[in-house]
């Protein structure tokens, strides 16, 4: 159930979503299913941590899940249950999914389409809105930034039913992903650099841990239509500045029972604050 109405762009809505999501108590569909009173879970993204292993062919296993080692579980195990959320829960809320790039290994070159493929074997072409099926004016020649700036994003509406995934972690990784076939592309990525936003670029996230974000930065990159997620806002300090300066996607740990954690008392989107 969207708090705002459907026709709200994406880029005006503030949504709670959980950090390191693998490592809550709650599972995922716990995480992502609404409960009363409305902090009990309810997030709209979550996040996975992956791991890349280029020695093996291309299967299930190709890609796990852990924070700090390359063991864990298949990434599909995660797929599926964000699958099966969706078969149980038809309609639902767009939800936001950030795969975190762990690995530093191997040739960087072939990651674009291994994890494409991987997402789209694993998980299911139809479920995801790509960068391009959100922006179709985006090509192969010209930057996502300059097209989102332009169109803005996508209305809550348009997106109920699907996952939206979006690259983390290993830099070099996600300049990689863009280098060609941008239009083809299935995620988005982000950046941590909010001087590399200001200019044309593939790149529409800007991803910042709580208190080191500046409030010029978060005003500009509103101005340019670019989501802001903020993650480890694990109090309420934290998360009362955030939602303050303008973050489009709060990212926690504190996934429930902690009063605080909510954009708003009664629905799981809010308005994004502008200053």
């Amino acid at each position: 159930m969207a708090s705002l109405q459907d026709s709200t762009p994406f880029q005006n809505v503030v949504f709670k979503a959980s950090h390191n999501s693998y490592d809550r108590k709650e599972s995922l569909s716990e995480q992502l299913t609404l409960k009363s009173p409305i902090y009990q879970c309810g997030c709209r993204g979550i996040e996975l941590d992956i791991w890349r292993h280029s020695s093996d062919s291309m299967n299930d296993g190709y890609f796990t899940v852990n924070h700090a080692t390359n063991g864990g579980p298949k990434l599909s195990v995660y797929l599926d249950q964000l699958s099966d959320w969706h078969t149980k829960n038809p309609g639902h809320d767009v939800i936001w999914v950030m795969l975190d790039i762990k690995s530093d290994q191997g040739d960087e070159g072939l990651f674009p389409d291994e994890i494409d493929n991987y997402l789209t074997t694993y998980f299911g072409r139809e479920l995801i809105k790509t960068p391009h099926d959100l922006f179709p004016g985006l090509t192969d020649s010209n930057k996502l930034s300059d097209v989102v700036q332009a169109q803005g994003w996508p209305t809550l509406g348009s997106l109920k039913n699907h996952f939206i995934f979006c690259l983390s972690g290993n830099e070099d990784w996600k300049k990689v992903y863009y280098r060609k076939n941008r239009s083809q592309r299935i995620c988005f990525a982000d950046c941590d650099n909010a001087d590399q936003l200001t200019v044309p670029n593939s790149r529409v996230v800007y991803n910042v841990k709580s208190g080191s974000g500046k409030q010029a930065d978060f005003n500009d990159l509103m101005q340019k239509k670019i989501l802001i997620r903020v993650y480890d806002v694990d109090s309420e300090g934290d998360w009362d500045k955030a939602m303050g300066m303008g973050a489009n996607i709060l990212a926690t740990d504190k996934v429930s029972d902690y009063s605080w954690a909510e954009v708003s008392p009664r629905d799981l989107y809010a308005a994004q604050t502008h200053l």
